[in-house]
């Protein structure tokens, strides 16, 4: 039996930091106010929201090379505001570009949609759920025992944010220290500790404040899938660890077999996976005009 399909039946509870596992419960529409509970916990208390529609995930020249990328979750609020979700489990150079990049495309595709000349464009709200460090430098003091971190446009001496653009908010879950579900001392401890270790836990912890932490762990637990999400949640876990044995294998073999060597053997091995030119210029750091040489 595939590895992916005897962890996800081993597993009682999903894990919310992995693609599948964030999907299978917070883009479930059937689990829509979870995702509003969610959303409304990270962002800030003006920012709350009361309803929303999921919109689609992917998302027509996205990419640098204007190729089609897809979201792991995307949707609108009543007021049309966009929130957009990523989950990211391995280090990747340029992360914190990426996201400012996909949140002004989809703030600019705002405007191409809409009255060009009054510039009446809806916000876009972009959260990143991390479960390792992308190398964002949390090294001060400042920044210790913080692990939600927010960034928009605002005037550098007095802070003042002049209007609703872009805002991109972090969830550093690899930061979150506490241990024990007990040592929590808040709802918001609880979600982040769900959030990070509910598929190591065999049931729901005791002592849980927030009855909607509760309908969180219902919607987490593998077996009560229907017959066909279950099927979907084991296409997407094996889907995604494939790829991260991929990402896996190509660096291994990049550190045996040389940097300059080793990189285009990894790039021509993407390739012919049939992974994208622009992926493999963001994985590699080719060219693309290095990669086309390739083929």
């Amino acid at each position: 039996m595939d590895n992916a399909m005897e962890t996800s039946i081993a597993q009682k509870y999903v894990d919310l930091t992995s693609d599948a596992g964030f999907k299978a419960v917070f883009c479930d529409p059937a689990n829509k106010n979870l995702l509003i509970d969610f959303l409304n916990t990270v962002l800030p208390p003006d920012r709350k929201i009361s309803d929303l529609t999921y919109a689609t995930t992917e998302f027509p020249g996205v990419t640098l090379y204007n190729k089609a990328s897809r979201l792991d979750l995307r949707c609108r609020d009543a007021l049309g505001r966009n929130f957009i979700v990523e989950v990211q489990n391995y280090w990747q150079e340029y992360f914190f570009r990426r996201c400012a990049y996909y949140a002004a495309r989809i703030y600019s595709y705002g405007a191409e949609k809409g009255d060009r000349q009054s510039y009446d464009v809806d916000p876009v709200f972009m959260i990143g759920l991390l479960n390792t460090d992308i190398g964002l430098g949390r090294d001060g003091a400042v920044w210790k025992d913080r692990y939600i971190s927010s960034y928009t446009f605002r005037e550098l001496s007095t802070g003042q944010v002049e209007d609703d653009t872009i805002f991109i908010t972090f969830v550093e879950l690899y930061r979150f220290r506490r241990q024990r579900f007990k040592d929590c001392t808040d709802a918001f401890e609880q979600l982040c500790w769900s959030l990070k270790n509910m598929q190591n836990t065999g049931s729901v912890p005791e002592g849980t404040l927030d009855l909607r932490l509760l309908d969180l762990w219902r919607a987490g637990e593998i077996a009560a899938f229907s017959e066909g999400k279950r099927a979907q949640y084991d296409a997407d876990m094996i889907t995604e660890r494939d790829h991260e044995n991929m990402m896996y294998s190509a660096e291994m073999k990049g550190r045996k077999e040389g940097e300059a060597e080793g990189v285009a053997k990894v790039a021509k091995a993407m390739l012919a996976a049939g992974m994208p030119t622009a992926q493999i210029v963001l994985l590699t750091g080719l060219s693309e005009e290095q990669v086309e040489r390739l083929k």
